[in-house]
C-alpha cells in the first residue's frame, strides 16, 4: 500500500461502511473477486443492504452476536457457477454440501462456522471455497495444515504462485483506488462503475 493511501486511511471515518466495503471488500466491488468476507458493527447492517441495493451484489449473514455481523458479500451468478464446477461441487459433496441450492449451501456454511465460533465444532476451511479460492489451495490449506504454501496474500496459496501473487497485486490496486475514491466523496456505484470499466479486471477464475 502507498504511503499516500495509508494516509488517507488515518483520516477516513473507520465506523462507515462504506469505509469498510472499501477495505475489506474492493476485490468484490471491482469484479475482480466473486465474493468477500465483510465484518462490520451490527448498527451499520441497515445501511449496508441500502448501499447494496444499487449495486448487482447479494449479501448472506453468516454469523452475528451482540455487536458484529459477518456478511459473505457476492457477485450472485459467478459464486453459484464457481461452486457448481463439477470439481468444486464434487469436494462440497464429501464434506457434507448433499444441496446444489446456494442458499441451502450458505446455512450449512453458517452452522459450521457458528459452531466454531462457539468451539462446539472445527473451522470450516470450505468456507475459501465460498470465499472464490481455487479449489487447488484449499484443498493444499487442508492437507499441510496450514503449513509449506508458496506464498500468502489473501489466502495461503499452493499452486500457480506467480498468477496468484499478480492476482493479489491487481485486489491492493482496486483496494487503493476504492480508498481513494470514498475518502473524496464519489458514490459506491461510481466508484464500482469507474474501477470496473477501469484495467484492474484478472482472467483468473
Amino acid at each position: 500500500m502507498s504511503q499516500e493511501v495509508f494516509e488517507i486511511m488515518q483520516n477516513m471515518d473507520m465506523e462507515a461502511v462504506e469505509s469498510q466495503l472499501a477495505l475489506q471488500c474492493a476485490p468484490v466491488l471491482a469484479g475482480l473477486k466473486i465474493s468477500n468476507l465483510l465484518n462490520i458493527h451490527k448498527s451499520k447492517v441497515c445501511i449496508l443492504k441500502q448501499l447494496l441495493k444499487e449495486t448487482n451484489l447479494s449479501y448472506y449473514v453468516l454469523l452475528e452476536n451482540a455487536k458484529r455481523v459477518a456478511i459473505l458479500i457476492y457477485q450472485r451468478k459467478a459464486l453459484h457457477q464457481y461452486l457448481m464446477l463439477p470439481e468444486v461441487s464434487a469436494f462440497l459433496k464429501r464434506v457434507g454440501y448433499s444441496e446444489n441450492d446456494s442458499q441451502k449451501m450458505f446455512a450449512l456454511l453458517s452452522l459450521r462456522y457458528k459452531q466454531c465460533m462457539c468451539r462446539q465444532g472445527e473451522f470450516p476451511h470450505e468456507m475459501g471455497l465460498f470465499l472464490g479460492y481455487p479449489l487447488e489451495d484449499v484443498q493444499g490449506f487442508i492437507t499441510n495444515q496450514g503449513r509449506n504454501s508458496l506464498c500468502s496474500g489473501y489466502w495461503k496459496v499452493y499452486e500457480n504462485k506467480e498468477a496468484k501473487m499478480d492476482l493479489f497485486r491487481q485486489y491492493e490496486q482496486a483496494k487503493e483506488w476504492m480508498v481513494l475514491f470514498v475518502s473524496n466523496g464519489v458514490d459506491l456505484i461510481e466508484a464500482m462503475d469507474m474501477l470496473r470499466n477501469g484495467h484492474l479486471y484478472s482472467v483468473y477464475l
